[in-house]
């Protein structure tokens, strides 16, 4: 058992150096398109209909798929009050039901992501008619699954915040 779960952590490892390298170029393609435009369009008077089309793909990818990063870092926005009552004996489980939960979440969210992309895979985007919908709306189950994997995973390894100052350092 030991084995699987130190191959999982290993897997997570590896997904997450290449989940903050598709994260970071998303956000690089997106700023260099948003310059285009501004360029194109202002300076010298010729807007390009693709580049807009292209940045809010290009931000769904890094969206959706940077999302595991935030869970895998334990990160995300949480409403703690509740941990913070439970008596230090039961946080574990309060912990096992939160991941539970959140593991739900991204299921149904996945799982409708995927339904929508293929209902929408014979679209084709606005101003880039050679490329299908479905490669935007696709990033919506592969960033679920990525998540899911991080959310496992920090649950696993079991890093809880222990308190208040370290609860701060997350977030500045």
């Amino acid at each position: 058992m030991q084995s699987v779960i130190s191959a999982f952590l290993a897997v997570d490892r590896v997904l997450n150096r290449i989940i903050a390298v598709v994260a970071v170029l998303a956000l690089a393609i997106a700023a260099c398109l948003g310059l285009l435009q501004v360029i194109s369009r202002f300076a010298l008077k010729i807007p390009l209909e693709w580049t807009e089309v292209s940045i809010r793909i290009a931000l769904a990818w890094m969206v959706f798929v940077g999302a595991a990063l935030v869970f895998r870092a334990g990160a995300m926005i949480a409403v703690d009050m509740v941990r913070h009552m439970v008596p230090q004996r039961f946080k574990r489980l309060h912990d096992a039901f939160i991941t539970l939960v959140t593991l739900g979440f991204l299921g149904l969210l996945g799982y409708w992501g995927y339904i929508y992309a293929n209902r929408s895979a014979t679209q084709t985007l606005l101003g880039l008619d050679f490329i299908s919908v479905y490669w935007a709306y696709i990033s919506i189950p592969i960033g679920c699954l990525c998540s899911a994997i991080a959310v496992i995973a920090r649950f696993i390894e079991h890093q809880p915040v222990s308190d208040e100052e370290q609860e701060l350092e997350l977030v500045q």
